[in-house]
This record gives C-alpha cells, sequence and structure tokens, in this order.
C-alpha cells in the first residue's frame, strides 16, 4: 500500500535523494537520512568503508563491489554512532527498499519508522530480499511508509 507523504516527508526524501548522488556505485545509488523530532541526525549512502579504495575497478567487478559495499542505511546508522547520536525512536527516509539484512539493523536500531520506495517500484532481482525485510519490519512493530518514486 502506498502511504500519503506529509511535506515533511518529502522534504526529507528529496534530502536522501541529493546523498544518494554522493555515491560512486555507478549502477545503485541509495541515499538514507535518519530524522529525529523533524531534524537530521545523520545521513548515509551506498559506497565502500572510508579509507578504502573506491576505484572504478572495484565497482565494476560485482563480487568485489558486493563484499565491500555498506549500504546507506547501516551507513546513517554507523554515521549517527560516530556522532553521538542516539537512533531510538527515530525515522528511517531512504530511496530504496531496506534489504532483510539492514531490515534488522534498523530494527536494533531503535527507529520507529521507515519511508522507502514501494517495493513494486524496485528491481525484480532484489524484490524477494526487500520483501523479507518488509515481513522482519513489520513483525517489530516499525511503521512503514511506502511511496512511488515518480510521484515525489
Amino acid at each position: 500500500m502506498v502511504a500519503s507523504l506529509d511535506k515533511w516527508d518529502t522534504r526529507f526524501l528529496r534530502v536522501a535523494r541529493e546523498v544518494a548522488d554522493w555515491s560512486k556505485d555507478p549502477g545503485t545509488r541509495v541515499g538514507s537520512v535518519l530524522v529525529k523530532d523533524r531534524r537530521i541526525i545523520a545521513t548515509g549512502y551506498n559506497g565502500f568503508p572510508a579509507g578504502i579504495s573506491d576505484s572504478f575497478d572495484r565497482y565494476a567487478d560485482r563480487e568485489v563491489k558486493l563484499s565491500l559495499t555498506v549500504h546507506s542505511e547501516v551507513n546513517a546508522l554507523l554515521n549517527a554512532a560516530k556522532n553521538g547520536s542516539q537512533t531510538k525512536d527515530t525515522t528511517l527516509y531512504v530511496t530504496f527498499p531496506p534489504c532483510v539484512n539492514c531490515a534488522t539493523c534498523i530494527v536494533q536500531a531503535g527507529i520507529i519508522e521507515v519511508v522507502s520506495p514501494h517495493i513494486e517500484t524496485s528491481p525484480e532481482r532484489w524484490r524477494c530480499n526487500f520483501e523479507t525485510g518488509l515481513k522482519v519490519l513489520q513483525e517489530a512493530g516499525i511503521s512503514v511508509k511506502s511511496y512511488i518514486p515518480e510521484e515525489l
């Protein structure tokens, strides 16, 4: 089900889109914004860890890329931790549906709401993983708002 987004949701999703553009991944760029009380406490994008070479050759090798990439959601959580920001009772805005691994991290971090694209708008090859991630979030009682990216 697609949710109705308010003006704050739309604003934070625009920021998440901008953050996604910071990714050097030539295939998929994903951005996340972690918000508490309408204040951004952290951002993250998909990419290699700080200090690790992120050359085009490494991104071109799918096995290397997948093994080294930190997803945007986890990057936002790690950036919050690095900066001393609590993630409990926050909202995560993301430009791609969370995978199952990111969903488990979202649950553990105490996030209470996720705003992400509807799974049907994502690439077919990842949908099963995204569906499992959605089930994890729902089972943990996390509110999930889905949107259609083209409608923003």
